[in-house]
């Protein structure tokens, strides 16, 4: 890592989180002179939350990432414990990678990447103020004094802008635990750069000292072997300790827990009204699974290791706010945690952040012409949101920075372009949460051919360094010289192409039986990825056919009080809330999923033919 000798950068980036870290590798890696700045350089790559990357629609952002010449699935490789390919049992569109992490592994290897490109340099130091001239950021201030000149900035600053920290009714500043917030930059983002902002929160379950957790008493949860690694480009053969994978554990909360929870609703900081900002409805804290769903009588407890030389766990599904001493109550009243420690209790945080409608498909703010926001700035959660927001910024800030024209993200390809969409075309009322029931296109746009999606405008951009860009090419001209061989080759009268989208046949049963000679030493994952590919051809079309085909149905108002096969209880709410009064209108509410609108035009077609019959 250099010297930051330049009075002048080309992209500054604001914060070291996931985004920040997308963002800054990004530019470095376009040959733009890049500063990242953050409040702790230790704490890059922090992983403040589970120490796990991936899940469905997560993971295939992180593959995405990854075609794009990213950082984070290759560092989810090099720090993992445990991999798992999960929804194995329905189809290829939404099977994706989770993998669990070595949480100060993972920081290391985070900071190892950055300081090894050239032209990435680092600084630690709090962002207080954005010094503004003829309608754009000319520099920002530091709480020392200091003024550092970009031509493009991207804030990707988590949540700590103006963060508070709950535990019970106890309220202190900070940004996540152990650390402070950003106090100053929310009245400069509203004051001075002209933007709206709002308030959310999120959440954390306390941690647990392993030797006090009787992992007999639970369900074991193993990885997945072979590995499936998240790295299109030349994934590691093992993990980076040399394994065995390390096993979670599957628990669940008891009549005690409820009990335990109703007793002490009053000491939340939740429902006692000390919490005003709007929590992930998809992860929520123990105490809101209580009171929303009193007619689940358990609810999924995962105890996941944080590490290989820790003797610490993370139970994935009690984040919570509640008081330490409820806390404790809670912690044992759940099978195999009767006699658990608590190491860090769990706790709440509340931060501003930047209705995204605010910024167009870049990133990039309305109001300022070179300020890219990236992250949970922009009202999302998670870290394969910030990961896949701060790439995206991190290229249009070196765009902007050279000279060379923008580039967005399509939402028919890619993940990340319908996160984008959805963000600066609906905004946010929740923290946004990707899911592949938000994508009309997933049975093109999957987890297994996000290189062929993504990996060519990568190279377009300058993203790919020389070695991935030949590990890439070598991938694109195996699969064009087996898709020659497989329609030149026949068996049963048939061309092996054809064969292979039968349910009979498999790729590497046809590669066996009539192509013995050819391809016998590829990556396994090169193979998949042309073999669903074939075989969701037919499906992919039928798909877009039915979508760019589908009718602007009228919606009868009486439809909205029955019952709607298949949609979910949510959008179900926001269309009796908003009374759409045609599928177009729909369409264009916020949260409502293309499969939701496609169950919706069904069930108005069945309703139209029972009334006129």
């Amino acid at each position: 890592m250099g010297q930051t000798t330049a009075t002048i950068f080309d992209v500054l980036v604001v914060g070291g989180g996931h985004a920040g870290i997308e963002a800054a590798y990004a530019a470095a890696r376009m040959g733009q002179r890049t500063l990242l700045v953050t409040m702790h350089l230790d704490l890059i790559g922090q992983m403040s939350c589970n120490p796990s990357v991936g899940g469905i629609g997560k993971g295939h952002l992180v593959r995405e990432i990854d075609a794009m010449g990213g950082a984070m699935g290759e560092l989810a490789d090099r720090s993992g414990i445990q991999f798992k390919m999960l929804n194995t049992r329905k189809g290829a569109a939404v099977q994706a990678i989770r993998a669990q992490c070595d949480r100060s592994r993972y920081r290391v290897e985070a900071r190892k990447l950055l300081d090894s490109q050239p032209s990435l340099f680092l600084r630690q130091g709090e962002t207080v103020d954005l010094g503004i001239v003829n309608g754009q950021i000319d520099h920002i201030v530091l709480q020392d004094g200091s003024r550092i000149h970009g031509r493009s900035i991207v804030l990707t600053t988590g949540t700590f802008l103006n963060g508070r920290l709950h535990v019970g009714l106890d309220a202190t500043s900070g940004g996540r635990g152990g650390e402070r917030a950003t106090t100053g930059l929310s009245s400069v983002l509203s004051d001075k750069c002209g933007l709206s902002l709002g308030r959310m929160k999120t959440g954390t379950p306390p941690r647990l000292l392993g030797r006090s957790i009787a992992f007999e008493r639970m369900v074991p949860q193993p990885g997945d072997n072979p590995v499936p690694f998240f790295s299109l480009f030349s994934p590691p053969n093992t993990l980076f300790y040399g394994g065995p994978q390390k096993p979670c554990f599957l628990t669940s909360t008891t009549d005690r827990t409820r009990e335990v929870i109703e007793e002490n609703l009053d000491r939340s900081p939740l429902y006692s009204g000390k919490i005003h900002g709007i929590g992930p409805r998809y992860c929520p804290s123990i105490e809101d699974k209580i009171v929303k769903f009193p007619q689940r009588a358990t609810h999924h407890i995962f105890v996941e290791p944080e590490g290989i030389d820790v003797d610490e766990y993370y139970p994935n599904g009690i984040s919570t706010s509640l008081p330490l001493d409820v806390q404790e109550k809670i912690v044992s009243s759940i099978p195999g945690l009767e006699q658990a420690v608590i190491l860090r209790p769990g706790y709440a945080v509340e931060y501003d952040f930047v209705f995204p409608d605010q910024l167009d498909h870049t990133l990039r703010t309305k109001t300022l012409s070179n300020l890219f926001l990236a992250g949970q700035i922009n009202g999302t959660t998670g870290y394969e949101e910030a990961a896949g927001q701060g790439l995206v910024a991190g290229i249009n800030a070196a765009l902007l920075a050279s000279g060379r024209p923008s580039w967005a993200p399509d939402r028919q390809s890619s993940y990340l372009g319908v996160m984008v969409d959805d963000l600066v075309t609906h905004s946010v009322d929740e923290p946004y949460r990707m899911f592949t029931s938000r994508a009309e296109n997933r049975l093109y746009i999957r987890n297994d051919n996000a290189a062929d999606r993504l990996s060519p405008q990568a190279l377009l951009l300058g993203l790919l360094p020389p070695q991935k860009a030949e590990e890439y090419s070598r991938r694109d001209s195996f699969h064009r010289q087996l898709r020659a061989a497989l329609s030149s080759t026949r068996k049963e009268g048939k061309s092996l192409l054809d064969l292979l989208r039968s349910p009979d046949y498999s790729l590497a049963l046809l590669i066996g039986e009539a192509l013995p000679d050819h391809f016998s030493h590829v990556p396994p994952s090169w193979l998949s990825s042309l073999e669903q590919e074939v075989k969701y051809d037919g499906y992919v079309k039928i798909s877009n056919d039915r979508w760019n085909r589908m009718d602007d149905l009228p919606i009868p108002p009486e439809i909205l009080e029955l019952q709607l096969p298949g949609i979910s209880r949510e959008v179900h709410h926001r269309l009796k809330k908003e009374r759409p009064s045609r599928l177009s209108e729909a369409q264009s509410l916020r949260g409502i999923t293309p499969g939701s609108i496609d169950l919706l035009r069904i069930s108005i077609l069945k309703f139209q033919h029972k009334n006129r019959s």
